[in-house]
Order: structure tokens, then C-alpha cells, then sequence
């Protein structure tokens, strides 16, 4: 028998669950915080980085995205990867405010 002072006990891992699945549970606020989608191909996204859920549902928008015009077809369920405004810097905002003002 192996000696259990040097086994670690991990934590059951949350199941891994589809595309639009994983779309559905952040955008509900339902996910958890380890969640892992199976975006095919044998490749899973977890939201490891830095903007947490957030990050992970934009990365699984722009997906499902590609997806749907590399098929040809846009689907109703694709929608806007942001909404708002996308974040820019103040001085980017600063140059394209003038180049808008001399046009």
C-alpha cells in the first residue's frame, strides 16, 4: 500500500462542457470559476487568464464566430464580441479625436 502522508487530495474538476453551453452558463452568471469549455479539436479553454470569465466568454464569442463564417452562414446565435466601447489607450482616443476633427 502506498504511503498516504505523501498523496494529495485534489478537488473534483468542474465537467467540461460544450461551446454554447459554456456561452450560456457565464452569460447567465451561472459558471463557475473553473470552468472548462471543449471548443473541439480536442482543445480546451478555461478561464485561467487574466480578465477571468470575462476573457473566457470573449475568446468563446470570437470562436463561435469564426466558426459560423468559416461555415458560411451567420447564425442568430452569434453576437457582438463587446459591448460598448472597446478600451483604448488616452492617447490613441486623443490622435483619432484630431484626425476626426481635420476630416
Amino acid at each position: 500500500m502506498a504511503d498516504r502522508s505523501s498523496m494529495i487530495e485534489r478537488p473534483e474538476p468542474s465537467p467540461i462542457v460544450s461551446l454554447d453551453e459554456g456561452i450560456s452558463l457565464i452569460e447567465s452568471g451561472e459558471a463557475p470559476d473553473d470552468i472548462c469549455v471543449d471548443i473541439g479539436s480536442d482543445t480546451l479553454l478555461r478561464a485561467d487568464g487574466v480578465k477571468g470569465l470575462s476573457g473566457l466568454l470573449q475568446r468563446l464569442r470570437g470562436h463561435r464566430m469564426i466558426l459560423s463564417l468559416s461555415s458560411g452562414e451567420i447564425a442568430p446565435s452569434v453576437v457582438p464580441m463587446r459591448s460598448g466601447k472597446p478600451d483604448m489607450h488616452p492617447d490613441v482616443a486623443a490622435i483619432l479625436d484630431a484626425l476626426k476633427d481635420q476630416g
